[in-house]
């Protein structure tokens, strides 16, 4: 949907400049000619109904651009106006149409941008906040094709990280790693805490639906946490110039993305200090997965969120979240500064519902002023 955008823009520029060329040519022929500007538009009853036509369309889409410059914080609209009397509407009306998507492609991005790289099979798109510095946060997340953009997403839903920031951030904007998975297929194996799953891997995958296990049932996480933190976090940090700070650094994913991102918080303490996690899927391995990740969690300086919902899926969670609070207490986590907890009623498993909770994550994780810890 973004490139969407992108696109149209290039059409509307395409046209303006086939309306500039033309409104020269045919304003050049008219004048070398001499030809009568002022009966050609008004000398028959055919020439009034057109001009009439022409002054119509010429004022409505004037009103049109004053009315979306302001709602989209354009400058210098009536530029386009006054251009259109030495030139022609044919060329700055889809110059302005043009210019429009980009603001548009501008608001949707919330002043960053997004960028594309690659990294052994994998795709990651990052958002870049427009006001980057070295103490920029930094928070990766999983399932990266269903973060940004709508015509990228699995689930038909993003995410909406974006909107998010933009519309409910009330602290410095993070750097977004969105790290795509190798493969759909590959999914649960590649977010499997790989450590944890190898002590018996018949127990936990005896209730994952034989079509999930076409590829097969060996872990592969470790492969992956090394990937995000080996290879794609410290390139990022040297491309955009941010100074490393494991408070500064998150990691994030729901379901099997939630226990990876916990996963990446125990083997990684020293350089991840926030793992962000939507309805963990603690039914993969049931209380041994519980026991087994929050055990491997390290005791102090480093923060937890984990949720649930109450319906679909997550209606199976309530009492291994239970369990994993109970456990993630003993070890030290405490409410709220260093764990929230939390169950969101009639709320299931889909990007629609983690998209409406993610501003209030990433305030927690900021520790966002004015913000009433959970």
């Amino acid at each position: 949907m973004l490139n969407k955008h992108r696109k149209t823009s290039i059409a509307y520029f395409v046209i303006a400049s086939l309306g500039l060329i033309s409104a020269w040519v045919l304003n050049g022929i008219t004048v070398m000619t001499g030809q009568d500007y002022v009966g050609a538009w008004f000398g028959t009853a055919v020439d009034w109904v057109l001009s009439s036509d022409l002054l119509i369309v010429a004022v409505a889409a004037a009103i049109f651009m004053i009315y979306e410059g302001r709602r989209l914080g354009m400058k210098h609209v009536w530029a386009y106006i006054a251009l259109s009397s030495i030139t022609a509407m044919a060329f700055t009306f889809p110059l302005f149409l043009g210019m429009r998507e980009r603001a548009i492609l501008k608001r949707e991005l919330a002043g960053g941008r997004l960028d594309s790289f690659e990294f052994d099979g994998h795709r990651v798109r990052v958002w870049v906040p427009g006001d980057l510095s070295e103490t920029t946060p930094v928070l990766v997340m999983h399932d990266g094709k269903n973060l940004f953009d709508l015509g990228e997403t699995f689930a038909g839903h993003t995410w909406e990280v974006i909107p998010a920031i933009r519309d409910g951030l009330r602290a410095k904007a993070p750097l977004v790693i969105g790290v795509w998975g190798l493969s759909d297929e590959t999914r649960l194996r590649e977010l499997s805490p790989e450590k944890i799953v190898r002590e018996d891997v018949d127990h936990f995958w005896k209730n994952v639906p034989a079509d999930y296990q076409t590829t097969g049932r060996e872990p592969f996480g470790d492969s992956y946490v090394s990937l995000i933190s080996d290879a794609i976090l410290p390139f990022m940090l040297e491309r955009y110039g941010i100074q490393h700070s494991i408070k500064r650094t998150a990691v994030m994913g729901s379901s099997m993305g939630g226990l990876m991102s916990l996963y990446i918080l125990g083997e990684r303490p020293e350089v991840f200090g926030t793992a962000i996690c939507f309805s963990t899927h603690w039914p993969f391995g049931e209380k041994r997965m519980v026991e087994g990740l929050v055990g491997r969690l390290p005791e102090s300086g480093h923060r937890v969120w984990t949720d649930t919902g109450t319906i679909e899926l997550d209606q199976n969670y309530p009492p291994f979240h239970a369990l994993a609070v109970e456990k993630l207490k003993e070890r030290g986590y405490t409410e709220p500064k260093n764990l929230v907890a939390a169950i969101y009623p009639n709320t299931g498993h889909h990007e629609s519902y983690w998209s409406r909770r993610v501003a209030d994550a990433l305030n927690w994780w900021l520790e966002a002023p004015g913000r009433d810890q959970v």
